[in-house]
């Protein structure tokens, strides 16, 4: 009865923890930490160390969400982090463990004031003393710090629990609590002294805690220090460089997701600084790290590779990488993040010039969007782009209806939501040929043009369209200030597409102010773009920039020709007067001319043919290298869908396992118990063949030693032998195609589970030994002994009907091998076998 009373506690405290914890932690994350802990807790009793194991399960997820981790839901993240506070606040007031007590109200504390009830935080608050108190109280100024706005207000709540926290005696803490009065000197000094006493100070409590160990609590203040440095610093200590010591301290940590996440950060920061190679490179890293952990919400690593790539103006794959966000975000149901991905890649088709593809997102973006909230300026933003996307397909009327209509039944909030509305209705007008109307809004554009904040990308947009406004209406002068402030900002911030359209409007100013050096950069500098962004030729680029500009200077020079040709005219009544005399030099001349123009004629042909040559050349390279790039996508497609195959083989096996697990539970009949075990210790090796599959780098083969080992390690736990019976193992560094693997895995899992069932009766020490090594350059022999009771006299096996036996000869068929069975001193499996140097088709596995 006490047996039964145990196992339902085990049972239902599983069961507790499943449905508790995120989805995130057991199905998307291989987080090792994470899995010990629930394994632990599993298996221990209602003590002291089962309040510790709690404990250390609410500060996961603490840590999970606390700086860095807005992975999934952080609500979900803190609601954990509160169920295990509570359970070991729980036990710990029914053992009377008062360090327990205290610890559980901390972390219950600090998941409070994350989720902003700071009320019920400051309850809890009260119930405290000592340095339980104190840390809370710095948890609480940390806060209002680092994770609200920093208004006064808020600013001065921050000082408020820092010194609350200082005034606590000395004597009541320990001497681990020295250090945090360092830290709470620095978050004091930021905020009454400013950021470079701040930052000696922080270095001075880094310094302080720095030992091995610590790594976890020094890459969190590195993290508070970087929160507080601006983005754009470049001297003494910078963002970047807290982050790169927060990547060297996760490495020695061990701890892959927070690696992961700081080296997103830190492709980020490169990416602004305009380092946009190694930018990528950084975020590819990031994503194959995600993937390998089984992080699921990979949409945000996707929206930076897209922006990276649209700031490179490469928009292949700036489109490609914003797909894949959606796809991402489609997959994880991330609804919330939804808007903001079709907003980027309907941005990335409207940079790109497919207007149609543009308006396709667009629509979704505005799709029963609400123009409502403190700000929306940038709702009335997509909206404006919305239109002129619109009007760009010749739907030049639709556009204008839909402005008036969002006009007529939602307010601009702001002056940056109203300059964004007042430039979509002046667009959309003169694009209708109502240009009186236009004209009016483009003057109220012109009123709030000085009211628009520098560093805003709306302001941006406005500039760019009053300098269109003004070139149209010919005043180059205030048309050029306008582009030339909307260019600084677009450099600023890497926009190429927007540098590329404003050096051409740029040009025009220019051109119109008769400024033609000026003129001729700028149109430069649009080609020199166009071209990055759209792969056209140099050669193409530079004879088109000849050919605009020398265009844009003949209508200065047509004055000067003119009084050429007045010239000429008189020179012409010259010779008529002296024909006579040079009548013989003229003819002379003119049979110069016709050999002369006679060359030029062969010359122009064959330049012609050259030119029409390279260019079927040109064409034949670049379809060429179309189906080189088509073909590379293909082959990591295929490698991507064989490793999902393997990946999914293997989730379903699991499945399976579960399932019989959770059968074996209702059957009272021992042999079916003992059956169904037998069959899930077979699945597991079938399982861990695809596992191994999908993780590795090669898709077609498996290690053996490896693959052996797991196995090994797995049947070890899963009989519980106490270490009475050891495994010694000989195994040569043999690759096998999946199609061995798989049958001489299960000849293994057979082999071995029978040894340790019935070699060693009575609880009798042993050994089992598994030895696989090459005989020769296609056979490999398989040996499996123990020093065990061996078969009974007279034990025939060819006779004996055991599924065991029988599937052991099966697979070994299979195998193109031979089984030898040795009774002597113990038993002795022995079976050689060709090694396939090809996949062969399938054969039927055993006829049973």
């Amino acid at each position: 009865m006490q047996h039964c009373s145990k196992a339902f506690f085990c049972i239902f405290t599983t069961i507790s923890i499943l449905v508790v914890s995120p989805f995130l932690s057991f199905s998307q994350l291989k987080d090792s930490i994470h899995s010990r802990l629930v394994f632990q807790l599993q298996k221990s009793k209602a003590d002291t160390n089962r309040v510790s194991l709690l404990l250390k399960l609410g500060q996961y997820y603490i840590y999970r969400e606390y700086y860095l981790y807005k992975t999934g839901n952080p609500r979900t993240q803190l609601d954990s982090a509160c169920y295990f506070a509570e359970e070991a606040l729980h036990l710990s007031q029914v053992l009377k463990y008062k360090k327990g007590r205290n610890e559980a109200i901390l972390i219950k504390g600090d998941a409070l004031i994350r989720k902003n009830e700071i009320r019920q935080a400051l309850t809890l608050l009260g119930v405290l003393n000592d340095s339980t108190r104190f840390r809370l109280l710095i948890i609480l100024g940390r806060h209002y710090l680092f994770h609200t706005e920093r208004i006064q207000k808020n600013l001065d709540s921050s000082l408020f629990f820092l010194e609350q926290a200082n005034k606590i005696a000395g004597d009541h803490l320990t001497e681990k609590w020295p250090s945090e009065r360092i830290h709470i000197k620095a978050m004091q000094s930021f905020i009454t002294e400013g950021l470079q006493q701040s930052k000696k100070l922080y270095q001075a409590t880094i310094d302080k805690i720095s030992q091995p160990g610590n790594e976890e609590e020094e890459a969190l203040l590195w993290h508070e220090l970087a929160t507080l440095i601006p983005l754009r610093e470049k001297t003494g200590i910078t963002r970047l460089y807290c982050f790169e010591k927060m990547y060297a301290l996760y490495e020695k940590s061990g701890n892959q997701e927070r690696q992961a996440w700081v080296l997103k950060t830190i492709a980020d920061i490169h990416m602004v600084d305009g380092k946009l190679d190694l930018a990528e490179t950084e975020l590819l890293d990031v994503l194959g790290r995600y993937k390998a952990i089984g992080y699921r919400d990979l949409h945000y690593i996707y929206d930076l590779l897209a922006v990276t790539c649209r700031y490179k103006g490469d928009f292949s794959k700036c489109i490609f990488y914003g797909s894949k966000a959606i796809e991402s975000v489609e997959t994880t149901h991330d609804s919330a993040s939804a808007t903001t991905f079709y907003r980027r890649l309907a941005n990335m088709y409207r940079e790109s010039g497919q207007p149609d593809k543009s308006v396709e997102w667009y629509s979704k973006v505005l799709r029963g969007q609400v123009f409502k909230g403190d700000n929306n300026g940038y709702i009335f933003r997509d909206a404006f782009f919305f239109a002129r996307e619109l009007i760009k397909i010749k739907r030049a009327k639709e556009a204008l209806e839909y402005i008036l209509d969002i006009y007529g039944k939602n307010k601009p909030i702001g002056v940056h939501a109203e300059a964004c509305l007042f430039g979509a209705l002046a667009f959309c007008y003169h694009a209708v040929k109502q240009d009186w109307q236009a004209e009016k809004y483009y003057l109220e554009l012109i009123k709030l043009s000085g009211q628009l904040r520098k560093d805003n990308e709306i302001t941006t947009d406005i500039q760019y369209e009053l300098g269109q406004y003004f070139i149209g209406k010919t005043q180059y002068g205030k048309a050029s200030a306008y582009l030339q402030k909307a260019l600084d900002a677009a450099e600023a911030t890497n926009s190429l597409p927007e540098a590329k359209d404003i050096h051409l409007m740029l040009f025009r100013a220019d051109s119109g102010m008769g400024n033609y050096p000026s003129a001729m950069k700028h149109l430069l500098r649009h080609k020199q773009l166009s071209d990055s962004i759209f792969n056209e030729t140099k050669s193409w680029q530079m004879e088109e920039l000849r050919v605009q500009y020398e265009t844009a200077k003949k209508e200065k020079d047509i004055e000067t020709l003119n009084n050429q040709n007045q010239l000429q005219r008189i020179g012409v009544e010259q010779a008529n007067r002296t024909k006579n005399i040079t009548l013989a030099c003229v003819v002379l001349l003119v049979i110069i001319v016709g050999l002369l123009f006679n060359r030029y004629l062969l010359k122009h042909r064959s330049n012609h043919k050259l030119q029409v040559h390279q260019k079927e050349l040109d064409q034949k390279n670049m379809f060429l290298e179309t189906l080189n790039t088509k073909q590379d996508i293909l082959l990591k497609e295929k490698e991507w869908l064989i490793k999902e195959i393997h990946h999914r083989v293997k989730n379903n096996l699991q499945m399976v396992t579960s399932l019989l697990n959770s059968q074996s539970v209702y059957l009272d009949n021992d042999a079916a118990v003992l059956a169904i075990k037998d069959s899930l210790r077979r699945m597991q090796a079938m399982s861990l063949i695809h596992q191994k599959l999908y993780l590795s780098g090669n898709i077609s083969t498996i290690s053996m030693p490896e693959y052996i080992n797991d196995l090994l390690s797995y049947l070890h736990e899963s009989f519980d032998t106490s270490n009475r019976i050891v495994f010694q193992q000989t195994i040569e560094p043999i690759d096998l195609d999946v199609s061995q693997a798989i049958p001489l895995g299960l000849i293994i899992n057979e082999c071995i589970v029978n040894a340790i069932k019935y070699a060693f009766p009575g609880h009798r020490k042993g050994i089992v030994s598994i030895n696989l090594q090459p005989v020769s350059d296609d056979y490999v022999l398989l040996n499996i002994s123990d020093n065990g009771i061996g078969l009974p006299a007279g034990f025939d096996v060819m006779k004996h009907n055991s599924l065991g036996l029988r599937l052991v000869q099966g697979l070994a068929k299979q195998l193109n091998g031979n089984v030898n069975i040795v009774s002597d001193n113990g038993l002795s499996v022995v079976i050689r076998f060709e090694v396939m140097s090809k996949p062969v088709l399938d054969e039927p596995f055993v006829n049973s």
